[in-house]
């Protein structure tokens, strides 16, 4: 049978000599050695026991999980749990990719400090309850005593009896306002505090040189995740 020296066996795998006598050290990699030199060889079996245990590492296995591994009959149960945290793991970074992909994409193509027209549908929003505002923004601790979704998306509602009540997205028979389907103008920009958004808001009605009815205003998550210290705000009124 062909054997493989030291040498050989680190030049096949792509790892130094010095992890393979580390494994040996370990002893969950037992190569006979020579009695005249006492160099290690590698015969078959011991290339097989390197992949397994190049195979676990890279799962992410310990060297004490390894030898538990190596001590059983079967290491298919262990494979098939690591696959299975693999696949979430695999799951959760593509979850990650696909926001990165969002803010990137949102950083491209949202045209800031600039007016522009774009037709909606039918959108429906409820007032967001009375015991969660504190301060004229939501109080998240509260909040998630009432199980309430998608408070990471308020809008802020302005009409001709209310100004700024925070919302969130509806359906009609439970809203309490209502933004018809048609043409809108908007403007995004980037602010750092109350003050920024008090004077674009009035710059944009100025703008608009016309009396405003009804204006929604509400954070672009996405945009937003792309600045440190500040957020990314969409005004609307309708045409």
């Amino acid at each position: 049978m062909h054997t493989l020296s030291s040498g050989e066996i680190a030049q096949l795998f792509q790892i130094s000599k010095y992890k393979i006598r580390h494994y040996i050290d370990e002893g969950i990699l037992v190569p006979k050695r020579n009695p005249e030199n006492g160099y290690y060889y590698f015969e078959e079996t011991d290339i097989y026991r390197l992949y397994q245990i190049i195979l676990f590492r890279k799962i992410g296995f310990s060297i004490q999980e390894i030898k538990e591994s190596l001590l059983g009959e079967k290491v298919t149960p262990i494979l098939e749990q690591a696959e299975q945290d693999l696949q979430q793991k695999i799951e959760e970074l593509v979850g990650i990719q696909k926001t990165i992909q969002k803010i990137i994409h949102s950083q491209k193509e949202m045209r800031l400090n600039e007016i522009t027209f774009v037709a909606k549908d039918n959108r429906y929003f409820k007032k967001v309850p009375n015991q969660i505002i504190d301060h004229n923004t939501i109080n998240y601790s509260q909040a998630a005593k009432h199980n309430l979704p998608d408070l990471e998306e308020p809008f802020y509602i302005f009409s001709k009896q209310d100004t700024g009540i925070i919302c969130l997205k509806s359906i009609k028979k439970r809203s309490d306002y209502t933004f018809p389907a048609g043409e809108y103008a908007c403007k995004s920009f980037i602010a750092k505090d109350e003050a920024t958004i008090e004077t674009q808001i009035q710059l944009f009605l100025e703008e608009l040189k016309y009396p405003r009815t009804s204006m929604i205003l509400y954070e672009n998550i996405y945009p937003s995740l792309a600045y440190p210290d500040a957020m990314v705000y969409t005004m609307e009124v309708p045409l």
